[in-house]
């Protein structure tokens, strides 16, 4: 009897020691109740990889918008940081470190050898220091590591190191592989990021203090973007923080014709600070986790918890294929580039640090080309550029923007942009292409090249034109292209103006008559048969001659009989 209860017990101290192992935080659990609460909503684990892994449309009525080019002059940039970028990533392939992790430390080599349900194992666990799943419950590095793999940091006890972080500084074969592949492969590139750093490192540290969080998360931004505000990666992530249009949106940054705010240091830095306060609580606390998770998208992370039955990032890292290379690379890579930024010296890095970028803020009531801007403060286009990257147009948005201006240009600014009549500041209006609508006939309809339309929004091929998308048409007589004034609207969440007062012909100084405003789709000999009425009739009682007897324009009034 004695013996029967024996085995009773041990079966379900079994069971209970295996879903410990399978799910140790309870996520299981947690999906399953999310399943049955909600069949037809998606899971948390699919929500969460969609942040990274994909661009779900927004739920307002504005879908983010990360197909179009930018202008050339942005473009530029963007191709040049993506290739920046690019070229890192292959250095990364070229020195193995994408196909083989590197030794994840003394961890590796620990085992218990007996079934972790058995009691004993348990027992022997607990005195050897290590949990269920055989991750060590504490493991100092043995004396004298620090010097022995890193001869840069002789003469600093590593207490006295890790004092100088905030975030978990680990030293182990990981950490240094990629602080080797600093100095060497990728020290040109680096030398670049630590010189760009003092960019943005004083305000990004600003907004992380503010949500409470470690100062020196700043250097996920360097291994993400190397702090270029213009990176662009192979998985369409943008920005200083990299996001993808999905994550970015779930923390509220806008992605459209134009703007792009996740190059925008600012914005980027408080929706990176939201999103990683929500990894670490996700993770119960573990930084290795969250930052893995901001990498691959929390729920792999979760999956990879379960599937490998550990919550320790090291041991996880030198387990299994659940996570790709790049994602077992994240932290060390951080903590690496963490202990080079603060001691570039002793690591052979003699840095020409650049200034803070300063600005005051201006709001620009109208949409309005950047070079009128630029002139206007007095600046260089290059200056304005610099200090609002977000912007993927030569102009503000339209309905208003609020832009950056170097430190003592705004009061010139305001004043002499009062002087500016509209048709100084802008000439464009925009288009938004219908079914069966073809670009010769856009462009003729509007009096410019096809040619003009093309270069304007960036676009390379015909094909890129289809129906619902929202062309800048630059006007005739315009250098730039763009003439709109108070009456052009943007696309988020206000109607479009199809048509501008700008283009539309001049009617006589008084109509007289039955008068009728054009309608879309409406045009002289529709118009004509409606009020029995002939079209060269028509054009006498207008004034419409040449090419204004071809454009009619909605909301246009005409005279359709005489007194």
């Amino acid at each position: 009897m004695r013996s029967a209860i024996a085995i009773v017990f041990a079966a379900l101290f079994a069971a209970s020691a295996v879903r410990a192992q399978e799910d140790p935080w309870g996520d299981n659990a947690r999906a399953a109740e999310m399943a049955r609460s909600s069949e037809t909503q998606p899971s948390e684990t699919a929500a969460s990889d969609a942040g990274r892994a994909t661009d779900p449309a927004r739920e307002s009525e504005q879908k983010p918008d990360d197909s179009a080019d930018d202008d050339p002059e942005a473009q530029a940039e963007v191709e040049k940081s993506a290739a920046e970028l690019e070229a890192v990533r292959k250095a990364e392939e070229k020195a193995g470190l994408l196909h083989q992790v590197p030794g994840a430390g003394p961890r590796d080599g620990i085992s218990v050898g007996l079934d972790p349900a058995d009691p004993v194992a348990r027992d022997l666990s607990t005195a050897l220091g290590t949990g269920l799943d055989g991750a060590p419950l504490a493991d100092p590095a043995p004396a004298g590591s620090v010097s022995a793999k890193l001869p840069e940091l002789l003469g600093i006890p590593e207490e006295e190191l890790r004092a100088k972080y905030d975030i978990p500084v680990e030293l182990n074969d990981a950490v240094v592989a990629y602080i080797r592949f600093f100095q060497t492969d990728a020290r040109e590139h680096f030398a670049k990021w630590l010189s760009r750093s003092t960019r943005y490192i004083p305000m990004m540290r600003k907004v992380l203090e503010r949500e409470g969080l470690p100062l020196d998360l700043v250097y996920l931004a360097m291994i993400e973007s190397g702090f270029s505000a213009y990176a662009y990666s192979f998985a369409k992530a943008a920005g200083p923080w990299q996001f993808v249009v999905g994550t970015s949106s779930r923390y509220g940054l806008l992605t459209d014709f134009w703007v792009d705010e996740r190059r925008d240091p600012a914005k980027a830095t408080v929706a990176a600070a939201k999103y990683l306060k929500d990894l670490k609580a996700r993770f119960h606390g573990d930084w290795y986790l969250a930052w893995a998770g901001y990498n691959a998208g929390e729920g792999k992370i979760s999956r990879a918890i379960r599937k490998e039955k550990t919550t320790d990032f090291w041991r996880m890292m030198g387990k299994g294929r659940t996570l790709r290379a790049e994602t077992k690379h994240y932290v060390p890579k951080l903590i690496a580039a963490a202990l080079i930024a603060k001691h570039p010296e002793r690591f052979g890095f003699h840095v020409d640090y650049e200034q803070p970028r300063e600005a005051e803020e201006i709001r620009v009531p109208d949409a309005t080309d950047l070079h009128v801007v630029a002139k206007t403060a007095d600046i260089t286009f290059e200056d304005l550029r610099e200090l609002n990257p977000e912007l993927r147009r030569f102009c503000t948005p339209p309905g208003g923007y609020t832009l950056r201006l170097p430190p003592g240009t705004r009061e010139r600014f305001l004043v002499q942009y009062e002087k500016l009549d509209a048709k100084d500041r802008l000439s464009f209006t925009e288009h938004r292409v219908e079914k069966g609508e073809p670009l010769y006939k856009i462009a003729r309809a509007y009096g410019v090249s096809e040619a003009a339309i093309l270069r304007t929004n960036g676009i390379r091929n015909y094909r890129q034109i289809k129906p619902g998308r929202m062309l800048v048409i630059p006007m005739a007589g315009a250098s730039r292209g763009l003439l709109a004034g108070s009456q052009l609207e943007d696309r988020r969440g206000r109607a479009q103006a199809r048509t501008m007062t700008a283009v539309v012909a001049p009617a006589p100084k008084r109509l007289t008559g039955t008068l009728y405003t054009v309608k879309p789709g409406d045009t002289l000999w529709t118009i004509a048969a409606r009020f029995s009425t002939t079209v060269d009739k028509l054009r006498k009682l207008n004034g419409l001659t040449g090419r204004r007897a071809r454009s009619l324009q909605v909301g246009q009034t005409i005279a359709v009989r005489e007194t």
